[in-house]
């Protein structure tokens, strides 16, 4: 059987399952709304929370980086790939995150990986929450290092995990989200630190959907419940609107990282436009327009879960996952809803665990109260016609 035949074969069982993903194409900005096929959405599929990615000024600072420094960097971080706007982003998230050593990666996942990898080895234990993101999940197996799972957020098996552990292991390494992507719950940072100092761990925070959406000036969970962890990963592709990630830590880990985090080390560096474009976000979150935001943003988040009694998630949390289980019944939900102009994505196994598929909604500083009533009412009617 060919490699042709075989994709066919995998499509065709995945097609059966209801698991066959395909894209829709935005023509256009996207934002609170987007278009698809000729047709206006109220788009709750975003991951855009403060809705910034078509600003204007971000668009302006990157136009002229490309004018300034051209579009592609040419090479990779350690070759000639290093621009002005590389190291200034660089200095600007290290201010921002109060820290002292800021690496940059082309993506979350490339961070996540990137960071596991170059941190932990054969000889190091790491314990991860079973929720986490698959970008953790891979860094974890990618690092050979010995793999414990804990339950989602239980904190006393993770600590019976840790106190069995005794001292096998060279380092142990406790890795989390903070606000979990596909439930939108948080986790206890306060108690993960305190583990983490009691069984002398280090503590790695993922807050790709926290950055910029949290905390004083947009710096995320950790910094709202006073944690400082080993590293932070955060992301610019979410709350800042732009793409890549960084990881926020000393300024030796971030050397390390600079030999040693294979997805940075093997790639050619972020096209200088988005580096430029992200220092104006930056700007933006961190000053009073952000606050702004933030409070608009947090008061979406409440009114849409008090419209959808079902919807879960913390309270302030711009993620609103509705589980429905079956894989099918999920995707009937969002056809349904797209028929109606509410575009909601349908989440299914692998992202999720089986059983689990949901709708996930994601909230955004940029939607009127006028849209979330019209989606919480048609969100609660199509539950009723397919539960």
């Amino acid at each position: 059987m060919s490699l042709d035949d075989d994709a066919r074969a995998e499509l065709e069982a995945l097609d059966a399952a209801g698991r066959l993903r395909t894209p829709r194409v935005i023509e256009g900005t996207t934002g609170p709304t987007c278009v698809v096929e000729g047709v206006e959405l109220d788009n709750f599929s975003s991951n855009d929370y403060l809705s910034l990615a078509a600003d204007p000024r971000l668009v302006s600072a990157a136009t002229q980086a490309m004018e300034r420094e051209g579009f592609g960097a040419g090479a990779s971080r350690l070759i000639t790939g290093t621009q002005a706007s590389h190291a200034a982003l660089e200095r600007d998230v290290a201010d921002w995150m109060r820290c002292t050593g800021v690496r940059l990666f082309n993506t979350g996942y490339a961070a996540n990986v990137g960071v596991l990898t170059a941190v932990a080895g054969s000889s190091d234990r790491i314990f991860s929450d079973e929720l986490n993101h698959a970008s953790i999940i891979d860094g974890c197996r990618l690092s050979r290092a010995h793999v414990d799972v804990f339950p989602h957020r239980d904190l006393g098996a993770l600590e019976a995990l840790l106190s069995s552990s005794g001292n096998r292991g060279r380092r142990r390494i406790i890795v989390t989200e903070s606000l979990f992507s596909m439930d939108g719950d948080i986790a206890d940072l306060v108690e993960l630190r305190a583990l983490a100092t009691k069984y002398d761990a280090a503590l790695i925070v993922d807050e790709a959907h926290a950055v910029g959406a949290h905390g004083e000036q947009g710096r995320g969970l950790c910094a709202v419940a006073g944690v400082v962890p080993d590293v932070i990963v955060g992301t610019f592709g979410k709350s800042l609107g732009t793409f890549g990630a960084f990881a926020a830590s000393t300024k030796a880990v971030a050397e390390l990282l600079w030999n040693r985090a294979r997805p940075f080390v093997f790639s050619t560096a972020l096209p200088p436009a988005i580096p430029a474009a992200t220092r104006a976000a930056i700007e933006i979150v961190r000053g009073s327009e952000g606050d702004d935001r933030r409070r608009t943003l947090a008061r979406n988040a409440r009114l849409l879960r008090e419209l959808v009694p079902g919807a879960g998630g913390a309270p302030e949390s711009a993620i609103a996952p509705i589980v429905v289980g079956e894989d099918r019944a999920t995707m009937a939900l969002s056809e349904r809803l797209l028929a109606e102009r509410v575009l909601v994505q349908g989440i299914r196994p692998p992202t999720v665990p089986p059983g689990t598929s949901r709708l996930r909604l994601g909230l955004a500083a940029g939607h009127t109260i006028q849209q979330l009533e019209r989606a919480g009412r048609l969100v609660r009617d199509a539950l009723r016609y397919v539960m």
